[in-house]
């Protein structure tokens, strides 16, 4: 106890001493809030909107004629410069516009964005926009260095933090901590190394849990100034599409594989990777076995990716012999102006123990279809996002006989489930001694930017049984999850949550308890690094 206490303490002294690097970002150049012609800003809105025919440009009475114009009027007339940019890039590729027009743009955009926030439609293309800016580090680094992680204080009601079970009548709150140092190794542009520990555990009431090792490590090389084969071996995260499948588990201590990934990218819209391991188990919840298979992605354009996989799993935390599951998918990703969909069924075989000793044959089937709509309520950045979630079950599974037709996803990361962590994945949902085969989710949420750096969200899920025991519910119940989320900046998030569980019947006749459950908690994110940049040739110093 006391070493952990001891590391914390240390690490709190470096974090805190660090937040004047954190916020030490360079303000960006001003602006007048009148200029002519003469000035650097309304030089370039001038140029830019000419080169790429811009809808809006500034007046002839400010080009030719000299007299002054507004901030405001230089925000309206880079939006427009904005909209034919990420137009161009949409239809030709990122590399369509100059390096040094984006730059341009960038630092206009750094010094216009209060004036941009008050123009229509900038607050539903900000996201787009600040990643069609972001600058690549440059020069690239030699060796970066920092720590990661986060810290967070959490309590429950009529819930189990350990094992997150159903638990009438019983409170607690506990510290989590989850604290990892990194370096990375960047010699050439085709060679990188990287080395990251973790410390992870949590302390409350009668709660101790702590440890300490590696999470990843590994090498990854490619080609010469080429992307066409990349291989990367040791034990790294995998984490693909919207993590419905595999993910790295991010809000509690991640997830790796002991693994080798071969990347192969033909042409430059398909990427498909190769990948086989052993499940790390100091991070792996005490599974053990096998992970193989395939992703295959291929970008139509942005916003519009169809991908496909197929993984060859026999992890488990009680593996028996001849025990493996195969999955199967499809996920495809569209976005059309303010809307993006996606769509992702998953078909599932193999081979699972029964009651009786013997193995059966598994065909098990789920997936996921999401909506999200980006719009301006009340002048304010939000989105709606709708849901449907389904997995697989059966009767013979509710009754512990055999689980062949139930699906299974408990490698997954989706925000789909919520952040209670009460139902993990969509095999079912547990309470006392008794089981829910397989799920169906609703989801429909709302979230808005009340300033540009705090947001809050809200969402709903219903939870559905496809198969339960007799004489039992299948109402699962309803999750209400409440966020607050506040960015600093890069290296620095706040983030504060309330979520009530409102328990359907299927608890009440699992454990004769209606008591809805509760959950709070407030978290500090971070990431703190430094970089060494990589001597161009020839240089000394």
């Amino acid at each position: 106890m006391k070493k952990i206490f001891s590391l914390i303490s240390l690490f709190a002294i470096v974090l805190f001493s660090s937040v004047n690097f954190a916020f030490s970002d360079a303000e960006p150049e001003q602006i007048p809030d009148q200029v002519t012609i003469q000035h650097w800003s309304c030089k370039d809105v001038a140029e830019l909107g000419k080169k790429y025919d811009a809808e809006k440009k500034l007046p002839d009475s400010v080009v030719v004629e000299g007299k002054p114009c507004t901030r405001g009027e230089l925000a309206t007339c880079l939006l427009s410069v904005i909209k034919k940019v990420m137009e161009k890039c949409d239809k030709e590729g990122a590399d369509a516009v100059p390096r040094e027009d984006l730059d341009r743009i960038a630092k206009l955009h750094d010094a216009l964005k209060k004036e941009l926030e008050g123009v229509e439609g900038y607050l539903t293309l900000r996201e787009s926009i600040e990643k069609m800016l972001a600058k690549p580090e440059e020069p690239p680094f030699l060796v970066k260095g920092g720590v990661k992680g986060f810290l967070r204080g959490e309590g429950t009601g009529n819930q189990r933090l350990p094992d997150f079970s159903y638990n009438p009548g019983h409170s607690e709150g506990r510290f989590l901590y989850r604290v990892m140092p990194y370096v990375y190794f960047h010699p050439t542009d085709y060679l990188d190394i990287h080395v990251e520990g973790q410390g992870y555990g949590y302390t409350g009431g009668s709660q101790y849990y702590g440890k300490v090792s590696l999470y990843q490590g590994f090498v990854e090389a490619r080609l010469p100034e080429k992307d066409v084969v990349a291989l990367k071996v040791g034990r790294q995260e995998f984490v693909y599409g919207s993590a419905f499948i595999l993910g790295a588990d991010g809000f509690y201590k991640g997830f790796t594989l002991d693994a080798a990934r071969l990347r192969v990218k033909p042409v430059d819209p398909l990427t498909v990777d190769f990948i086989g391991g052993l499940y790390a188990t100091p991070w792996s919840g005490g599974i053990e076995g096998n992970l193989v298979g395939g992703y295959a992605s291929y970008a139509i354009k942005d916003g519009t990716v169809v991908e496909a996989y197929a993984f060859n799993d026999t992890g488990s935390t009680d593996h028996h012999h001849g025990e493996y599951r195969d999955t199967w998918g499809l996920r495809g990703t569209a976005k059309v102006g303010p809307v993006s969909f996606e769509l992702e069924p998953v078909y599932q075989s193999g081979r699972t123990l029964n009651s009786s000793g013997s193995n059966d044959h598994i065909t098990a089937w789920g997936g996921h279809a999401d909506a999200t709509f980006e719009t301006e309520i009340m002048g304010r950045r939000s989105t709606i996002f709708a849901s449907y979630a389904y997995g697989s079950g059966n009767k013979d599974a509710a009754n512990g006989i055999s689980a062949r037709k139930e699906f299974l996803n408990e490698n997954n990361d989706t925000a789909l489930t919520g952040d209670m962590s009460l139902i993990g994945d969509l095999s079912g949902a547990n309470a006392g001694d008794s089981h829910a085969s397989g799920l169906q989710l609703f989801n429909l949420g709302w979230g808005m930017d009340i300033i540009k750096d705090l947001n809050f969200s809200a969402t709903g899920r219903y939870f559905y049984a496809n198969a339960v025991p007799d004489g039992f519910s299948r109402n699962i119940g309803l999750e209400t999850d409440f966020t607050l989320t506040y960015v600093f900046n890069d290296n620095l998030t706040i983030i504060a949550g309330y979520d009530h569980f409102f328990t359907g019947g299927f608890f009440r006749d699992a454990t004769g308890s209606s008591k809805d459950i509760d959950y709070g908690y407030l978290m500090l994110q971070f990431d703190i690094s430094k970089s060494w940049p990589r001597l161009k040739p020839g240089k000394k110093g």
